[in-house]
């Protein structure tokens, strides 16, 4: 742990704003004298009562420290996991852009860390980057292409997730397919004529196929996601409700 000794720059701070108030007379002068004791004694490592006021900047400065070290650390194995044959992004240049944002913003992106912990709980390392890696990429979409933005995460086990991300108009092809798809079940069930909904079903299936091929998912084929509906993290699995229970209460 950091000791107050290792923090002796905060405290020499200090004591020199109060160095500056020795021309103050009488009975606050004192008090004065006696608060630049405590804290030469603190600054030299000498056992004693510190100042309140050197205590509580002592520990606000070491709190920092850690938050730093634990965001470093986060960054660092983010950008690792990029590196890695686990993260493939539709547009090369969008990676190394990515690292960068991250490098620039990790307070942002250890923001988006501690949601995902707190809306889904324990999580592993390649779910963890698959939900906020896409959305640190949605959350600053200016500075990447205006394409479309396909992210491919490979889970070790089996399979994986694709993240839709729409271009800069708000397009996207797995969208639209999805939403006519959505369209056209209804009329099948509505008319009995299923031809048009045969036909999008297989250009849907080619769009699932060549996207596979794309990413390389050898170990199973990956669930496709819209960023739209990325936080609710489908590929994890909920904690089943009890017996006579249901999600509505």
């Amino acid at each position: 742990m950091t000791s107050i000794y290792e923090l002796q720059p905060a405290a020499l701070l200090i004591l020199k704003q109060s160095a500056a108030q020795s021309a103050i007379p009488s009975e606050e002068g004192k008090e004065n004298e006696a608060k630049k004791t405590d804290l030469v004694q603190v600054a030299n490592g000498i056992s004693g009562e510190p100042a309140k006021e050197t205590i509580r900047a002592a520990f606000a400065i070491n709190a920092a420290f850690v938050e730093m070290d634990e965001k470093s650390q986060l960054v660092s194995d983010a950008i690792d996991f990029i590196n890695s044959d686990q993260f493939k992004i539709s547009d090369p240049i969008a990676k190394n852009m990515l690292k960068a944002l991250l490098s620039e913003k990790g307070w942002q992106f250890a923001q988006l860390v501690n949601q995902q912990y707190e809306a889904h709980g324990g999580l592993s390392r390649e779910s963890l980057f698959a939900l906020a890696l896409p959305q640190m990429i949605n959350k600053n979409r200016d500075l990447f292409t205006d394409d479309e933005l396909y992210v491919g995460i490979k889970f070790k086990e089996k399979g994986g997730v694709v993240v839709f991300i729409p271009d800069k108009d708000g397009n996207s092809t797995y969208r639209d397919l999805t939403r006519a798809l959505k369209e056209e079940e209804v009329v099948a069930a509505q008319t009995g004529d299923r031809e048009a909904l045969q036909q999008l079903q297989e250009e849907y299936g080619k769009f699932v196929a060549s996207i596979t091929k794309a990413f390389d998912y050898e170990k199973g084929q990956p669930m496709l996601i819209d960023i739209d509906d990325l936080p609710y993290a489908p590929w994890i699995s909920k904690p089943s409700l009890p017996q006579g229970q249901s999600s509505g209460g």
